[in-house]
C-alpha cells in the first residue's frame, strides 16, 4: 500500500507520501500569488521552499489564490472557485503520480475548539478536498484522524509546533526511512526554538499524519 498524509491549510498544504518500501516523499503546495516561481529573485518568505526544491528535498507546487474582493457576494464566489481549484490541484497530482488502487489517505479532522472566520474557511475548503478524495478513493481508504492522535505520535496530545519539530528532529518514531530523507537531514541540526520556517512545520505535520495509518 501507498500511504498519503495531508496537512491541509489554505496557503500551505503539505503532503507526505509513504511508499510501498517505506521510503518517503514530501510535497509542498503553497500560495505563491501571481509571481514567477522560476525567477531568480523570490520573496524572503519562500527562500526555504526554493532551497528545499532546488536540492530535491521536496517537490514544490506553487499556486495562486485569487480571493481579494471586498464585496461579500463576490468574495464568497471567489472562495468557492478557490477551494475547488486547490483541491483539484492536490488530488489530481496525487492520482496522476500514485494512481487510485492500493492507496490510503489520512488527514486531520477539525479542531472543534477553533472559532472565527478562518476556521469557517478551513471547513469549506477542506470539504472540497474531502469530496474529491472520496471520488478518487474508496471511503474505506480515507482516514480522518483526531488532531490529538497525530500529536500523541510525537509524544504529547496537545503538542505545539515547536514540540512537533523537536520530535521530528529526534526521530521519536525510530524511523530508519525518515533518517534517510533529505528533509530530516536538512532539519536535524536546525534551531527551531524561536521560529519554524514555512513549509517545514507543515511537512513535519504531514509526516506524523501519514504515520497514523497502520
Amino acid at each position: 500500500m501507498i500511504h498519503i498524509g495531508i496537512d491541509f491549510s489554505l496557503n500551505s498544504p503539505a503532503v507526505c507520501i509513504k511508499k510501498h518500501d517505506g521510503t518517503y516523499r514530501f510535497i509542498s503546495f503553497f500560495n505563491f500569488g501571481d509571481r514567477d516561481w522560476e525567477s531568480k529573485k523570490i520573496p524572503k518568505a519562500f527562500e526555504v521552499h526554493r532551497d528545499l526544491s532546488d536540492n530535491s528535498t521536496i517537490i514544490a507546487m506553487p499556486y495562486n489564490r485569487k480571493v481579494g474582493s471586498k464585496d461579500f457576494l463576490e468574495n464568497q464566489r471567489e472562495k468557492l472557485i478557490d477551494g475547488k481549484t486547490i483541491a483539484e490541484l492536490i488530488v489530481n497530482y496525487l492520482v496522476a503520480m500514485y494512481g487510485t488502487s492500493s492507496v490510503n489517505v489520512a488527514l486531520e479532522g477539525f479542531s472543534y475548539g477553533s472559532t472565527g472566520n478562518s476556521f469557517i474557511d478551513i471547513i469549506q475548503y477542506n470539504t472540497f478536498l474531502r469530496s474529491l478524495l472520496l471520488n478518487a478513493y474508496r471511503a474505506n481508504n480515507i482516514y480522518i484522524v483526531q488532531p490529538s492522535h497525530v500529536k500523541k505520535l510525537a509524544g504529547k496530545g496537545n503538542a505545539n509546533k515547536h514540540f512537533m519539530a523537536k520530535a521530528f528532529q529526534d526521530d521519536v518514531l525510530n524511523d530508519e526511512h525518515l533518517r534517510k530523507t533529505k528533509l530530516w537531514n536538512w532539519c536535524k541540526d536546525k534551531d527551531f526554538s524561536e521560529k519554524i520556517p514555512k513549509p517545514i512545520d507543515d511537512m513535519i505535520d504531514s509526516y506524523f499524519i501519514v504515520n497514523t495509518i497502520k
